[in-house]
C-alpha cells in the first residue's frame, strides 16, 4: 500500500507534469481538499485532450474542517482498500499550508510507503521572481488572526539575523494591514514584494519599500504572497 503526495499547478494547468497526470489517470482513489476544484481541473485535462474520459476513481474530501476527526477514519479505509491512494490539495504542494500533515503522519506510523509527486509551491515560485535571495528563507505561512501570536511570529523573526527573507501567504483583504505591522517591526524602507495571482492570467508584481507600498497598494483580489527583506 502506498500514499502519494502529489502536486498540482497553482492556476496555470499548463504547469502539471507528466508524472502526476499517470499517477493520476492510474489513482483508484484521491483525496482533495474540495472535490468540485479537482473535477474543475480534471475536465480542464480533458478538454486539452491531457486524459482520455471523466475521472473513474473514488474522491475523499479531506480540508481544514474535517482533517482533525477524519483522518484516522481515512487510514482506516485506506488499510481496509489495500490499494494505493493519492493526496492532492486546491492548488500546489499538499502540505505547504494546505491539510493533510496528520493524515500523512498516521499513514507513516501504520508503515505506508510514501512517495511525493513533486509540483509548484507558490511559495518558492515568489521567492524566484522577487528578486530577493533565497540563502536564507523563513516560510510564515498564513499570518494568525489573533495579535498576541502575530507578536510572537515577529518576535521569532527579529531575532534572527539580518539576511532573511520572510514568506507570508495573506488575504488580499489584509494585505495593507501586514505590510503595515512588517513596517512597524522592521521599519518604513523595508524591501517588500507582493505576489498576486501567481501563473494565472491576472499574474500582477508589485514591489516597494513599507512606506511606498502602504500608501498606494489597494484593491488587490486573489491570492497573494508577501515577501520582505530582513
Amino acid at each position: 500500500m502506498k500514499l502519494t503526495i502529489l502536486g498540482l499547478p497553482l492556476g496555470n494547468y499548463e504547469d502539471i507534469s507528466l508524472r502526476a497526470i499517470r499517477t493520476l489517470k492510474e489513482a483508484q482513489v484521491v483525496i482533495c481538499e474540495d472535490t468540485r476544484v479537482f473535477n474543475k481541473l480534471w475536465m480542464k485535462l480533458r478538454s486539452e485532450n491531457l486524459v482520455e474520459s471523466n475521472f473513474g476513481g473514488k474522491l475523499i474530501a479531506l480540508n481544514d474542517y474535517n482533517e482533525s476527526f477524519k483522518s484516522e477514519e481515512l487510514i482506516n479505509e485506506i488499510l481496509a482498500y489495500q490499494g494505493d491512494v493519492v493526496l492532492v490539495s486546491d492548488a500546489g504542494m499538499p502540505l505547504v499550508s494546505d491539510p493533510g500533515y496528520r493524515l500523512v503522519n498516521l499513514a507513516i506510523e501504520n508503515k505506508l510507503e510514501i512517495e511525493v509527486v513533486p509540483g509548484p509551491t507558490a511559495a518558492m515560485t515568489a521567492l524566484a521572481g522577487s528578486g530577493f535571495s533565497g540563502d536564507r528563507v523563513m516560510f510564515i505561512g498564513f499570518l494568525p488572526k489573533k495579535q498576541i501570536k502575530k507578536d510572537r511570529i515577529w518576535e521569532d523573526f527579529r531575532k534572527m539575523n539580518e539576511g532573511v527573507t520572510g514568506i507570508i501567504y495573506e488575504s488580499p483583504l489584509r494585505v495593507k494591514e501586514t505590510i503595515g505591522e512588517i513596517g512597524m517591526n522592521f521599519g518604513e524602507e523595508t524591501k517588500v514584494v507582493v505576489a498576486r495571482e501567481l501563473t494565472k492570467e491576472h499574474e500582477e508584481w508589485i514591489r516597494g519599500t513599507v512606506a511606498e507600498l502602504r500608501e498606494n497598494i489597494s484593491n488587490l483580489k486573489g491570492e497573494v504572497v508577501i515577501l520582505f527583506r530582513h
